[in-house]
């Protein structure tokens, strides 16, 4: 199931709210060769309210598209589990927030993402550091669908 694409504040009028539906943008995104393998498939965010958010990455099956690794959690900077890894977000001004990652392979994470004017597009500028310790940063465009 897909939401539509209505720009709202989050229910305290303080946060630009996610909730919707959004699919990484393959030719704005700049993921260096070799790094992470990034998501392909749509995100749809059920709950963004300045304070919880929940959302659900979809993944391909033989038969189509299906619902996948959830997210629950709070805006508190705490981690909460995500499939084998840990997202910890925290918002950073009424328009972006910022999510620590820490990945089941020892892999980790920081990246500052902040919203279209319209809240159509979201920007991810991210620095990821492997458990070898390389270090490399990235930039995911994700584009808000109907």
């Amino acid at each position: 199931m897909l939401f539509s694409a209505a720009t709202v504040l989050a229910a305290d009028g303080a946060y630009v709210s996610q909730k919707g539906s959004w699919l990484r943008n393959k030719t704005e995104s700049k993921i260096p060769a070799g790094s992470f393998t990034p998501i392909d498939e749509p995100m749809v965010v059920t709950k963004d309210d300045g304070t919880n958010l929940s959302f659900t990455i979809y993944m391909m099956s033989p038969d189509g598209l299906v619902p996948g690794t959830i997210f629950e959690g709070i805006y508190d900077g705490k981690p909460y589990t995500f499939g084998k890894d840990t997202l910890a977000f925290a918002h950073v001004s009424p328009t972006s927030y910022r999510i620590e990652i820490k990945s089941g392979d020892g892999a980790s994470a920081t990246e500052l993402v902040t919203f279209s004017a319209n809240n159509t597009r979201m920007r991810a500028e991210g620095k990821r550091t492997e458990k070898s310790g390389k270090t490399y940063d990235y930039v995911q465009i994700w584009d808000r669908i109907e």
